[in-house]
């Protein structure tokens, strides 16, 4: 049976640091400011990778010094950090020339990411309560765990839906070849296991709340209610307001950005224990400077496992595919992927070494070697942190490229801005289609016509399908009086950004216009002038071939 002793210290860092960075308090005071603020989720979305670089980023990089450190954890962790990341970043590899493969490797991370997150929310309560002097029965473990599998069921069913507004989100679609792909589930069997688990979460979640009540008082239960609580907001809400208010997730809508906010309070979760971890194992001096030195270590580490991927494999270097239009999102998944199997790895109270840490008393004495010295050693550092203080400054210079030059430049007409903005993002390996669809239209408000044309063929360049560029250029097409090029790039637009019903209706009005056959087979051809080509020519084709939706 479930028993109660006599409670040890229940805080790691102390009760506040505890609940606003643990538990995810900070994470609710957050959202209730910008909803009492009324910001606009597009004027904060600019800044995000500013708030990524000092949270996100350095959660992973803690990882990796808990993982690459030190040469014990080298090789206690080796197949972890080695044959398994060797395989996850080929699979990057071969998704540069294979989207497919691509597609699978972003929906793995995307479907992970929730489960993930719960894991950690699980053994931290499972963690607070030893701490608090709690010891649960195998039952109401089961009981509790069962509870955090049903909330993330609730986020499985929903972003896998047939329904599924996935492709819509610019975190999960980067292109139409590069992009979460759903299961498709039947509506109205995910909305039937969604009202079946949605209901046995409140039932279990209630039971397990109130055998936990039964055997110790509120104070030191505290932080695992938290922890609860905050499953609840990041996973459960949602799908319910997803449902009840599909605006807000729109666009313009007020949880439009629901999913980066998440992983910056689960990131600001992780720094939080990874740094209570260092200190009390002894690899990190409790002194302030020691901290903070352990934290800046943090965000190099992070930056560099991050930008240099995406720097080398980006067109111009050794790559072919732009950042914006599927390298990033790439980046993101092979990252995730392989700091999703290092965390199984290394954080599990069952073992020895990390339970006494977490759960019992500090260590007496440092766990880690003593620093290695030499000319080599150094050197070695010295150019780890080198690599690292490039990467940071890549990543921020990119954010406020993007941000003051690109979309703060666009929006005042200020075209000089903009192409000096766009060169230095092609030196941080950032360049893409939306930079020169950016460029392309200040042209055309100066009446640059051809210039204007230029920059959107610079852009399919970059990206053959790009929605945004691809309608664009129909429209610099029409004004040509090539009406074929003009159709087959809306044609092409509208089915590559499915969740735009602009473009598709831009389409069907072109269609229309031209007095071409309607839409009846699964494929046809429209021809425009009396001539024919291959429908493959992007550039010289006079036929559309088209699949019906």
């Amino acid at each position: 049976m479930s028993t109660a002793v006599a409670a040890p210290r229940l805080w790691l860092l102390g009760p506040w640091p505890d609940l606003l960075l643990g538990c995810g308090i900070g994470y609710g005071l957050l959202v209730l400011a910008l909803a009492a603020s009324g910001a606009s989720m597009g004027s904060l979305e600019g800044w995000l990778p500013l708030v990524v670089l000092v949270t996100g980023i350095p959660h992973y990089g803690a990882t990796l010094l808990r993982v690459y450190g030190t040469e014990s954890a080298r090789k206690r962790y080796f197949f972890y950090a080695f044959p398994l990341g060797f395989l996850v970043w080929a699979a990057f590899t071969g998704s540069l020339a294979a989207p497919r493969l691509g597609t699978w490797l972003i929906t793995l991370y995307l479907t992970w990411s929730p489960w993930h997150y719960t894991a950690q929310n699980f053994g931290l309560v499972m963690m607070f309560l030893r701490r608090g002097g709690i010891t649960p029965s195998p039952a109401l473990r089961r009981l509790v765990w069962t509870s955090f599998v049903l909330s993330f069921v609730l986020v499985f069913v929903n972003i896998h839906g047939s329904a599924s507004a996935g492709g819509a989100d610019p975190l999960q679609a980067a292109s139409a070849a590069y992009r979460f792909a759903p299961l498709g589930i039947p509506a109205r069997f995910a909305l039937g296991s969604l009202a079946v688990a949605g209901i046995s979460y409140v039932v279990v979640t209630g039971v397990a709340l109130r055998k936990l009540t039964q055997m110790a008082g509120i104070a030191r239960l505290v932080p695992a209610v938290a922890l609860v609580v905050s499953q609840a907001a990041w996973f459960v809400l949602p799908v319910l307001l997803g449902f009840l208010r599909p605006a807000l997730y729109g666009p313009g809508g007020a949880t439009a950005l629901a999913f980066i906010w998440v992983a910056i309070a689960h990131s600001v979760q992780y720094l939080w224990i990874s740094y209570h971890y260092a200190r009390a194992s002894g690899s990190v001096a409790k002194a302030a400077p020691a901290g903070l030195s352990y934290l800046g270590t943090t965000v190099l580490a992070g930056a560099a496992i991050w930008v240099f991927p995406a720097l080398v494999c980006a067109p111009g270097a050794l790559g072919i595919l732009p950042f914006e239009s599927g390298l990033g999102l790439l980046v993101a998944a092979a990252v995730n992927v392989h700091h999703f199997l290092l965390d199984g790895a290394i954080w599990k109270l069952r073992d020895g070494s990390v339970g006494n840490v977490l759960v019992g008393q500090p260590s007496t004495a440092p766990q880690t070697a003593p620093a290695a010295r030499g000319l080599g050693a150094w050197g070695v550092r010295a150019a780890l942190v080198a690599a690292g203080l490039v990467a940071a400054g890549a990543w921020a210079g990119a954010a406020w490229e993007k941000e003051m030059g690109i979309r703060r430049g666009a929006a005042a007409g200020d075209l000089a801005r903009v192409e000096v903005a766009a060169r230095r993002l092609v030196m941080l390996g950032r360049d893409g289609p939306r930079i020169h669809v950016a460029i392309g239209k200040l042209r055309e408000a100066r009446g640059e016509k051809e210039a204007a044309h230029a920059a959107y063929e610079a852009a399919l360049a970059l990206d053959p399908e790009d929605a945004t560029a691809l309608d664009r250029i129909a429209a610099s097409w029409i004004t040509r009086g090539d009406f074929q090029r003009a159709l087959d790039a809306r044609y092409r637009a509208a089915r590559n950004a499915p969740d735009r019903p602009a473009l598709r209706r831009r389409y069907e009005e072109l269609l229309s216009r031209l007095q071409a056959p309607p839409e009846a087979g699964d494929t046809e051809v429209i021809v425009v002038g009396g001539a024919t080509a291959p429908a493959d020519d992007a550039d010289a084709a006079t036929q559309t071939s088209r699949t019906t939706p």
